[in-house]
C-alpha cells in the first residue's frame, strides 16, 4: 500500500473510507474521504478499497432572492475544496479560507470586516481524546481553538441573527460551542460528522427569508448522523426576497 490508495480498517469493521496521507516508521496516516477524521494505524489493519466519492443530493429552491453571504474557514484543504465545489453548485456567495486551528481566532476579525458575512463557518478537525471526560474542555484536540475563534466572532456581532455561526468537527465539544456563541455546533453525541454537513446547515440559512426562522429539527434531520451529529438554537434565516422582478 502507498500514499493516495484508499482503504478501511477492519477492526472498526471497514466502516469508514480512508486515503493513505503519509507513511512513517511503519504507521499508514489517513484521512476520511467524507469523514472529517484524520486517524493512524498499522498495515495490517488496513484493506484496499475501491471508492465512488458520493455526491451530496440536496439543494437549495426557493423563490427568488438576495442569499446571504458565507464566510468558511476550514482546517483541512482539502475538505475545504470539497465544501468550495457545493457552495458553487448550490449558487453560495462564499468566501472560503484554509488556515491551522489555532489561527484562526487572530484572523477571524479581518476576515469579517473584509467580507462582513451573513453566516459564519468554522470548522476543521476535531477529537475528544479516548476515555476522557467530555466535560472537559482540555481533552479536545481543537474545541478550545473553535471557541476562542468563536468568541472573537461575538466581539465583531453579537447578534446571533445578524451573524449565524456553525462552529465544530467530528466529536467537539457541542455545548460549549453553543455557549460561546455558536448557533449550531457538533457533536451532541461526540460523533464523526461529514465533511458536507456545515455547507448543507449554511446554505439552507443563506436560503432562508429574513422573516422567517429556520426549521431547525428539519434542518439537523438532513446531516449525516441527525440530532446526535449536529444540534442548534432558533435562527432566522439572512436571504431578502427581490422585489420587484425586472421585466
Amino acid at each position: 500500500m502507498e500514499i493516495g490508495d484508499f482503504v478501511v480498517r477492519k477492526k472498526y469493521d471497514r466502516d469508514i473510507i480512508f486515503e493513505i496521507i503519509d507513511i512513517r516508521e511503519g504507521i499508514y496516516y489517513l484521512r476520511g474521504i467524507e469523514v472529517r477524521l484524520i486517524a493512524d494505524s498499522e498495515l495490517e489493519d488496513l484493506e484496499l478499497c475501491e471508492v465512488n466519492i458520493r455526491e451530496d443530493d440536496f439543494s437549495i429552491v426557493s423563490e427568488p432572492m438576495l442569499k446571504g453571504k458565507i464566510l468558511h474557514l476550514d482546517g483541512d484543504e482539502k475538505y475545504l475544496k470539497l465544501c468550495q465545489k457545493k457552495y458553487k453548485e448550490l449558487n453560495m456567495r462564499a468566501d472560503c479560507y484554509y488556515m491551522k486551528e489555532h489561527e484562526m481566532k487572530d484572523r477571524i476579525i479581518p476576515l469579517l470586516e473584509k467580507h462582513k458575512p451573513q453566516v459564519l463557518v468554522i470548522t476543521g478537525h476535531d477529537a475528544l481524546r479516548k476515555d476522557k471526560d467530555k466535560k472537559d474542555i482540555h481533552n479536545y484536540q481543537h474545541s478550545l481553538d473553535y471557541v476562542e475563534a468563536i468568541k472573537q466572532a461575538r466581539i465583531y456581532e453579537d447578534d446571533k441573527d445578524a451573524l449565524v455561526i456553525i462552529a465544530g468537527a467530528c466529536q467537539s465539544y457541542y455545548e460549549m460551542l453553543l455557549v460561546s456563541g455558536a448557533n449550531f455546533a457538533s457533536s451532541p453525541k461526540r460523533l464523526n460528522i461529514h465533511a458536507l454537513d456545515p455547507v448543507y446547515i449554511a446554505s439552507l440559512i443563506a436560503s432562508e427569508n429574513v422573516k422567517n426562522y429556520v426549521d431547525i429539527e428539519r434542518i439537523v434531520e438532513e446531516t449525516s448522523h441527525k440530532q446526535d451529529g449536529m444540534g442548534g438554537i432558533d435562527t432566522k434565516g439572512v436571504a431578502r426576497r427581490i422585489f420587484p422582478l425586472g421585466g
